[in-house]
């Protein structure tokens, strides 16, 4: 069994945080709603300065597929990502996206 990981990094506007933050949310409630975990990290050194990281976790490649079918079906979720991309100035801007996989040690 291994954990997929989708990772998204963030760099809000100035001045938009707390509005970027409230779209995590709302976002955030649909996803987990729809069987994903999500984990949210501020980076702190290194990386992307002043950027948020959005993870977007499920249990194997099984739930990943489950959980992207109910996503893209949810018309909750389409009508927020209508909302957030028909924003003449986003909240924040998309540095980086990519999914992992875990591997096994040992």
């Amino acid at each position: 069994m291994s954990t997929v990981l989708q990772v998204f990094v963030y760099r809000p506007r100035p001045g938009q945080l707390s509005h970027f933050m409230k779209n995590v949310a709302k976002g955030s409630k649909i996803v987990h709603r729809d069987g994903g975990k999500v984990r949210q990290w501020n980076t702190a050194t290194g990386g992307e300065p002043g950027t948020i990281v959005i993870g977007i976790e499920t249990a194997n490649y099984k739930t990943y597929g489950e959980y992207a079918a109910k996503l893209e079906a949810d018309p909750e979720w389409r009508a927020f990502l209508a909302e957030i991309e028909g924003d003449r100035e986003p909240a924040a801007d998309l540095v980086s996206s990519a999914m992992y996989v875990e591997q096994p040690v040992g």
